[in-house]
């Protein structure tokens, strides 16, 4: 079926045919005159539906087939993870190695500092200083008193020697 624009045109309907003579025609075309536009006496009217009053009319089987869905869904979203498990592991496990292994170079490096901070401290030139500052040096010969050695070798509480 064909459109109104399509079977009549502007310019089909005004011009005379080629037949008669120029002299007859009724209507001379205007040279400024522009062409028309394609489909230029078309008119689309768009009519306003109001389809508040009508109810939807329930599907017993859209439910199920909802259901149905989203358990296939979580089926699918489970069976990816069942399958990904392994990879996370193992890739959690690497870092927990990798943290690891640089919590032990972190440490292997406390305990050298450790080592070298006793070695300073137990130092020979050190406990010297550390000894006349607590004036715990050997006293001098003019401040030594030597016990009494005539009891026979018998100390306070001790048994005599036989």
């Amino acid at each position: 079926m064909a459109t109104l624009a399509a079977i009549f045109k502007r310019s089909e309907g005004n011009v005379a045919t080629a037949e008669e003579p120029r002299e007859n025609w009724d209507w001379a075309p205007d040279p400024y005159q522009l062409r028309p536009f394609p489909s230029e006496d078309v008119y689309f009217y768009c009519k306003k539906v109001d389809n508040g009053r009508l109810r939807r009319e329930a599907d017993p089987l859209a439910h199920r087939k909802c259901w149905h869905a989203a358990t296939m869904a979580f089926a699918a979203a489970l069976f990816l993870m069942i399958l990904m498990l392994p990879d996370a592991l193992g890739m959690m496990a690497g870092y927990q190695i990798d943290s690891l292994s640089r919590e032990h170079a972190r440490l292997l490096r406390d305990r050298g500092r450790l080592e070298l901070e006793e070695a300073a401290l137990l130092s020979p030139q050190r406990l010297q200083e550390l000894a006349r500052d607590l004036r715990l040096v050997d006293p001098d010969s003019a401040h030594v008193v030597y016990l009494n050695s005539g009891h026979g070798g018998a100390l306070a509480l001790n048994a005599p020697q036989k």
